[in-house]
């Protein structure tokens, strides 16, 4: 929520501040120009954006405002979305960024309103003010007011999954590399805190990760992103057999036109160099 409002300060600093929507296919095509072959397939998809180190000044407008530039107060907006959340005195991360390749979704966090959720849990828990203001929040203090206000009903961030594993339970995640809403490494980082807090050996026949590149929030974006995870944790928990590779898939107007293996984090989908990109198995499953 403070990572929302974030966003929200960045793109609202004042009003020449604002990305306009139509300007955010301008953003993810230079993203994918810089970076979309890096990973070996020009398929419009960056199977690991945390490699991309697109800077949105490349777009800086050199004469006045355009269609196709940005302008210094939008080139820093930018900048910030990109930007993990930090306490300013103390320089800690609070939450991490969205990654390159999100552009087209912006409009979930970086339009003309602030996310309702942030703003209603400040306004009627921690603060108390129906009349408050976001653009008044302290971001040095803003973790330890709502952590004392609501962390102990709202967060679940406990990464001791210890009891559930020992009870032979399971847990499959997965994210969109593309999410608009929610940043994408907030699931590696509760990934490895879970590999760090119950012990590798165990973790790694418990739990598995599986970022997939393009999918938006839960679901959707340019990415393969529909796959049966019913039958995935079937075949884990029924038979034993821990997922090393899901082949997902994208359709459009009910077609199925791309499909793509996810592969268990820090894996990544590799193109074996012949045949379709939109073929699954023209990839396979490498460390990044």
């Amino acid at each position: 929520m403070i990572w929302e409002l974030w966003i929200a300060r960045a793109v609202h600093k004042d009003d020449a501040s604002d990305i306009p929507p139509a300007k955010y296919p301008l953003i993810h095509q230079a993203v994918l120009a810089m970076c979309d072959a890096r990973d070996g397939a020009t398929d419009g998809l960056l199977e690991n954006p945390t490699t991309c180190r697109f800077d949105p000044g490349a777009l800086a407008c050199t004469n006045g405002d355009g269609p196709s530039c940005l302008t210094p107060a939008q080139v820093e907006a930018a900048r910030a979305i990109y930007t993990p959340a930090v306490n300013p005195r103390t320089h800690q991360e609070i939450y991490p960024a969205l990654q390159p390749g999100s552009e087209l979704g912006w409009a979930g966090l970086a339009g003309p309103q602030p996310a309702g959720e942030a703003l209603e849990l400040f306004k009627y828990v921690v603060v108390n003010d129906e009349q408050w203001d976001y653009r008044a929040l302290a971001f040095d203090t803003a973790v330890a007011s709502t952590e004392k206000a609501a962390g102990g009903v709202l967060n679940a961030s406990d990464a001791n999954l210890k009891p559930y594993f020992d009870r032979g339970g399971k847990l499959l995640l997965y994210h969109g590399w593309n999410d608009q809403l929610v940043a994408p490494l907030s699931s590696v980082q509760y990934y490895d805190r879970v590999i760090k807090t119950t012990g590798r050996a165990q973790s790694t026949s418990s739990v598995r990760l599986f970022m997939m590149p393009g999918m938006t929030h839960c679901a959707g974006g340019e990415g393969p992103s529909a796959f049966d995870k019913v039958a995935v944790m079937e075949q884990w928990v029924e038979h034993g057999q821990a997922p090393d590779r899901i082949v997902a898939s994208h359709s459009t107007d009910g077609r199925v036109d791309r499909t793509r293996p996810l592969c268990p984090y820090p894996q990544v989908a590799s193109y074996k160099g012949t045949g379709s990109v939109d073929e699954g198995s023209n990839f396979v499953c490498k460390a990044r």
